[in-house]
């Protein structure tokens, strides 16, 4: 009865803490898993979404990627993890980060990308998620604490599987609460800008994929499902980028990019 009550303790305080805002600046959020459990629960996942999600077999579309992620790497607050970024072959407009800082970019979304300040604002996102341990917070919230222990621990490989596929998989993305995505919005502009992309990148490409949305939905739907867009939230990113210290950004270099994009046809 003990060991139940103990179990029952951090479900209490998740259920408690999860209708608290958050703040944006934070990223020491409440968090019942540890980073060593969180990158032994990325690498049971990773296994899981690649079976779904085949890995792209191209060397330099994937060096393209980890040098993006690894340049805005040296923007994020803080890192944890050993990142890992890679290129799925998937042809809808969509990136997502699983637990333990592994990033999954789809092919669809360097078609789509006009620049690379574009291809790095989706990373920002992503990268910052896993910074604020978003991933972890949200099964919590949305399993309890002794399921995803579990989970970490091997003991449910089932479960491990049907999870996998119900929070990154073919059945559909990981949905953050609002405050969650707001975060990784803020995370992101500053993350940019301190790896010296221009964060104005961001709202241009949530502009765009606004546009394509109302033009193709089913080619933005894992987007749209995973990231709503909203006009309010658009307009807030602006807000961000205005209040950070003012710098000249250097020019960015595509050619990298459009020679992926050129493979990618």
């Amino acid at each position: 009865m003990r060991f139940a009550r103990l179990l029952l303790l951090p479900l209490i305080v998740i259920g408690t803490l999860s209708g608290c805002a958050v703040n944006m600046a934070d990223i020491h959020g409440f968090n019942v898993i540890s980073l060593e459990q969180e990158k032994e629960l990325g690498t049971k996942f990773a296994v899981e979404i690649e079976k779904q999600y085949p890995v792209y077999n191209d060397a330099e579309a994937q060096k393209y990627v980890d040098r993006v992620g690894r340049r805005l790497l040296t923007g994020a607050r803080e890192v944890n993890f050993d990142y890992v970024f890679k290129v799925v072959k998937d042809d809808s407009v969509n990136a997502f980060a699983i637990p333990g800082g592994r990033l999954y970019v789809h092919t669809g979304l360097l078609k789509a990308a006009q620049s690379e300040t574009e291809v790095a604002a989706v990373l920002a996102h992503e990268i910052s998620h896993s910074v604020a341990r978003h991933g972890t917070r949200q099964m919590t919230q949305q399993y309890g604490y002794s399921l995803v222990l579990s989970l970490v621990l091997g003991q449910n490989s089932n479960a491990l599987t049907q999870i996998a596929g119900e929070l990154f998989g073919k059945a559909g993305m990981m949905s953050y609460s609002r405050d969650y995505e707001n975060q990784a919005d803020f995370l992101g502009v500053e993350t940019m800008s301190r790896a010296g992309y221009n964060p104005q990148g961001m709202v241009s490409f949530f502009q765009k994929l606004d546009a394509m949305g109302q033009q193709n939905p089913s080619a933005l739907t894992k987007f749209f499902s995973s990231h709503p867009l909203t006009s309010e939230r658009i307009q807030r990113v602006q807000t961000e980028i205005a209040q950070l210290p003012p710098r000249t950004y250097p020019p960015v270099d595509n050619t990298d990019l459009q020679k992926v994009k050129a493979r990618l046809k």
